[in-house]
């Protein structure tokens, strides 16, 4: 069954959502399309450009027909839009964060049950396919128990004007490897940030994270760490994951999208027992090219929306309200909420 879908917010990200669902609609996937937007001449004109409807007023989108939609907008209006939409009876999909804060997330989680529509959060890098053959080879124990989890996630731009690094980026990080843990939230959470010109918004962000014991096939847990920045003046953009396991480890660069490395050093191996880091045995997994993570997930979105899978979310509203708890959690441990 068909359906027709709309995007409200049509910036950076939203344009995305538009292209990409413009490109499903000529494949059939859904019937039609429709862009929404404050801004009338962005709207017109985005939907010129990809042949389909607009409009200006999200409230107007149950008389053209719509069923479902994504919301790109700035943080701020994520909550209020999605409730004021599953009330009128669509289906949405948020980006992340879901919500400001905690209480919101809730609200709009009780919204979704209240009302029967479907909740998904844009969780994207749980539908890549690095982080889907890691998870993989964690669970088939190829890496033996993981001790350690490490990220960066870093660029080089002026700070948004609505949440900092820990919402706009950690968030990403900290779902990532509460998704390879097994979806099990850290027990602890540590950070220190450091402030933009504007001190309500954090540009940069390191934070430790330590999951159960027991996690990852670990009886002592695991431990993790995030950094993020807007200021890597030096690296410029950077998108790395490294797992530490036991027996092997992995490193992806999520900008590399044909494979990952994995290092091979059998019951923790090191020093002249392991051969030097030169002589490490690594070697390459490529990765089937498939269909880009954004795809992946509207493609999911679609097929809950029009009632093809009745299964949970692979990311629930339930997903999207422990990632605003993690930020929460991270912005309290710095001082900052």
């Amino acid at each position: 069954m068909s359906l027709k879908m709309a995007v409200v917010g049509t910036g950076y990200w939203g344009r995305n959502h538009v292209r990409t669902l413009a490109a499903l609609k000529s494949n059939g996937v859904i019937s039609e399309l429709v862009v929404c937007d404050v801004d009338a001449e962005r709207a017109e004109s985005m939907a010129s450009e990809f042949g389909c409807e607009w409009c200006t007023d999200a409230n107007a989108l149950t008389s053209l027909g719509v069923a479902a939609a994504t919301i790109a907008t700035p943080t701020p209006q994520h909550a209020p839009l999605a409730i004021s939409l599953m009330k009128q009876g669509i289906d949405v999909l948020v980006e992340k964060p879901l919500a400001m804060n905690e209480e919101q997330a809730k609200e709009v989680l009780a919204c979704a049950e209240k009302t029967g529509q479907v909740l998904m959060v844009g969780h994207l890098f749980r539908y890549h396919a690095a982080v889907r053959k890691a998870a993989e080879l964690i669970a088939d124990g190829t890496l033996g128990p993981i001790l350690h989890i490490e990220s960066d996630r870093l660029s080089v731009r002026e700070p948004r004007p609505d949440i900092g690094v820990i919402a706009a980026l950690a968030i990403h990080d900290m779902d990532i490897m509460k998704d390879l843990m097994g979806d099990i939230e850290p027990n602890t959470i540590n950070c220190l940030a450091l402030p933009s010109d504007n001190p309500k918004i954090e540009d940069h962000a390191i934070i430790e994270m330590g999951f159960p014991k027991n996690s990852g096939s670990n009886p002592n847990g695991v431990s993790a760490v995030v950094t993020v920045s807007w200021r890597s003046r030096i690296q410029g953009k950077v998108r790395v994951l490294r797992i530490i396991g036991q027996d092997a480890s992995l490193a992806i660069d999520y900008l590399d999208h044909s494979g990952l490395w994995i290092h091979h050093h059998p019951n923790n191996a090191h020093g002249q027992q392991w051969g030097g880091f030169d002589a490490a045995p690594r070697e390459r997994i490529e990765l089937p090219l498939g269909e880009p993570s954004l795809t992946a997930e509207l493609r999911a979105f679609i097929s809950h929306a029009n009632g093809e899978n009745n299964d949970t979310p692979f990311a629930s509203g339930k997903v999207g309200l422990e990632g605003v708890s993690m930020v929460s959690s991270a912005l309290k441990a710095a001082g900052r909420e």
